[in-house]
């Protein structure tokens, strides 16, 4: 599977925010936003089907 690369405006404060609690956990931004998305999308897809 390849990777996208993306641009997205996001409040700095709000940014500096997570890429500390990333540093704090090992993680890169990038990766905990992939986590995320995959995560929503799944939560996303359950609701569809259980509607």
């Amino acid at each position: 599977m390849g990777k996208q690369k993306v641009s997205m405006t996001i409040d700095k404060e709000i940014y500096n925010q997570f890429k500390k609690y990333c540093q704090k956990n090992g993680m890169k931004v990038s990766t905990k936003v992939e986590l995320l998305i995959k995560e929503t999308i799944k939560d996303t897809s359950l609701k569809e089907y259980m509607k």
